[in-house]
């Protein structure tokens, strides 16, 4: 399933893929309501989200829940939430962990209610998309140290110089096009070879200010 509009922001904001209004706002809305009522999927939201951004604060938090479900309207990384968080070699802290989000610690109670009130706002359209839809992000000044260290391509920086759509706390976003470049053609999710820490490789903090994100057709435009 292809959902047509991204779901995070204010009730009636339309943000797909194809541009223009919809009028499959209540349908997708009771999409994401059947995604989020999955077994594990609120568990799974939470572990990733803390993984990547718990030193990022509210607004960091929600950032990277909102660009998880904007991968979940795209379509390109699975049919539910489960599928998107372990989508091959996109969420760091995943790949890391296994490629599975069930390896990740579990979300404190506090934790996981933090997530479930920010996933709730989103819900009732209290909560905008701070990302401005972003489907990526990354942190640059981790992605740079490793660039400079031969451990991956400097062109993975800003992936390849697009120009943020956000940026929240360490992490900076991007929209699915880049609106200083042409838009490329839709393609289906590859994973870019993310190598294994070593002694060499700059170690990112146990929580947040991670964020490595590849795009997925593999390129770095």
């Amino acid at each position: 399933m292809k959902w047509r509009i991204a779901l995070c922001g204010l009730a009636g904001l339309v943000v797909g893929l194809q541009g223009g209004p919809s009028s499959a706002q209540a349908p997708a809305r009771e999409d994401l309501v059947a995604a989020l009522a999955a077994p594990g999927a609120r568990e799974g939201l939470a572990r990733v989200a803390v993984a990547e951004a718990a030193n990022q604060g509210d607004s960091g938090l929600l950032a990277v829940v909102c660009t998880i479900l904007n991968r979940l309207a795209d379509g390109r990384w699975g049919a539910s939430i489960d599928q998107v968080l372990n989508a091959r070699a996109q969420f760091e802290p995943v790949l890391r962990a296994g490629g599975d989000w069930r390896a990740l610690p579990i979300a404190s109670p506090v934790q996981r209610a933090r997530i479930d009130t920010l996933v709730n706002l989103v819900l009732e359209g209290r909560a905008p998309d701070p990302t401005g839809g972003a489907l990526y992000f990354q942190n640059p000044r981790i992605v740079a140290a490793r660039a400079a260290a031969g451990q991956v391509s400097p062109r993975l920086v800003h992936f390849g110089g697009r120009t943020p759509s956000a940026v929240i706390g360490d992490h900076t976003f991007y929209a699915a096009r880049d609106v200083t470049r042409p838009p490329a053609a839709p393609s289906a999710p590859e994973a870019l070879f993310v190598p294994k820490p070593s002694a060499e490789t700059p170690t990112a903090p146990a929580s947040g200010a991670r964020g490595l994100i590849v795009l997925p057709d593999g390129s770095v435009r």
